[in-house]
């Protein structure tokens, strides 16, 4: 990739990133989590069309985030922390949390045609507690949208900028 093209691929992960950190940090809310830093990746340098791109996107992370919930809310209950106890049942129900979120969020994935990697992040990070509440869970939905809605703003002004030259 020359440097114009790093540039330019920065610039747009700022845009995506940017306004969705600036909102976790304004309310202290999970807008923002680890797992879509790679969605914004996949968004910002996609290669097939716009709309297959953002439905996998959309449709991946919404998958993963709800039967990373169920599962816990299932197998745990509610959790109040991150770390799994080690030698212990409620440890090892968490462990069988993950496993079974993994594994439901791969058939929904599959049977939806949304195959989206950076999916399996935000399994592993609702499974293990962070964030833990059905509020979080809607607010990462949120951020997802909003992710979205950024990266086709992104596009429409690339193509309106592209028109007026």
């Amino acid at each position: 990739m020359d440097e114009s093209r790093g540039v330019a691929l920065s610039v747009s992960l700022a845009w995506l990133l940017g306004p969705l950190a600036l909102l976790a940090w304004a309310t202290g809310l999970p807008f923002l989590l680890p797992s879509l830093g790679p969605s914004a990746y996949v968004l910002a340098t996609r290669v097939r069309p716009w709309r297959d791109v953002s439905r996998e996107v959309a449709l991946g992370q919404t998958v993963g985030v709800v039967v990373a919930y169920l599962a816990v809310r299932a197998l745990v209950g509610p959790l109040t922390g991150v770390a799994l106890l080690p030698h212990t049942v409620a440890g090892l129900r968490q462990v069988a949390a993950v496993v079974l979120a993994v594994v439901a969020a791969t058939l929904a994935m599959s049977a939806l045609d949304a195959r989206h990697a950076p999916a399996y992040a935000t399994v592993l990070i609702f499974a293990l507690g962070i964030p833990a509440r059905a509020l979080d869970v809607l607010v990462f939905l949120g951020g997802v949208a909003v992710l979205i809605a950024l990266d086709a703003l992104r596009i429409r002004g690339a193509t309106f900028a592209a028109r007026g030259r």
